[in-house]
């Protein structure tokens, strides 16, 4: 009996001292498309090269591990991409990341000609990041972003 309440004892403090460790004040981080073009290339894909903005708006550093984004412009998903070269993000700054990637042909063929329809100079893009952390605590966080950018 005594082995059990020690062992019940001991779990319970594992428990509150995991909970103590973990952040409540803790925000996830922003992405923001900073830009995109179209990158100079010899072969036949249309390839994207898209500028990322990621915001630490807390005060410890996030090492990440990698990113996945998945990126549609004006409703059309036309690209997507991973990076795993990402400089560490000190507290309360940010940093640019340039992400290439090859687009999805046919998307991309949809969104060519209803861009050559409108005469809109900025079109609205949505953008799905899942940031992978070094973290035990917070292994992943996925953000979703829109806003208008200037395609022109």
């Amino acid at each position: 009996m005594k082995n059990l309440l020690l062992a019940l004892l001991s779990i319970c403090l594992l428990v509150l001292s995991g909970c103590a460790t973990y952040d409540a004040d803790y925000e996830r981080p922003k992405v923001d498309v900073v830009g995109i073009t179209k990158s100079d290339t010899d072969g036949e894909a249309l390839q994207f090269t898209v500028q990322l903005r990621i915001v630490n708006p807390n005060a410890e550093t996030i090492h990440l591990q990698g990113l996945y984004y998945e990126l549609s412009l004006d409703g059309i998903d036309v690209a997507n991409g991973t990076a795993n070269n990402i400089p560490p993000i000190e507290g309360y700054s940010s940093a640019l990341v340039s992400v290439s990637s090859a687009a999805n042909l046919v998307n991309s063929i949809r969104f060519a000609a209803r861009m050559m329809e409108t005469t809109n100079d900025k079109i609205p893009y949505e953008l799905r990041a899942k940031l992978g952390t070094t973290s035990r605590w917070l292994p992943a966080t996925t953000v979703t972003e829109s806003g208008m950018i200037s395609f022109r």
